[in-house]
């Protein structure tokens, strides 16, 4: 397997144009982006109401397998 590393900057249509060094071979690849930005918008405005929302839940209480009835678990 032969990778390349390169950065590339993403236009206002959200597309990238991506070129290979000659000796990259033909066929098929995976591409993977990432970026170092963190989203904004509504979405992520949701996703922090969210989170905070998680926070103000009370802890799981953990319980140990033999306090349930095998029975019950088993039917």
């Amino acid at each position: 397997m032969q990778t390349h590393k390169t950065t590339v900057t993403i236009d206002e249509k959200h597309q990238i144009v991506l070129r290979l060094p000659p000796d990259f071979p033909a066929g098929e690849a995976d591409v993977i982006v990432s970026s170092d930005h963190t989203a904004e918008g509504p979405a992520a405005e949701r996703l922090r109401a969210l989170d905070e929302l998680i926070d103000l839940l009370p802890p799981v209480p953990a319980l140990p397998l033999s306090a349930f009835d095998r029975e019950i678990i088993y039917r």
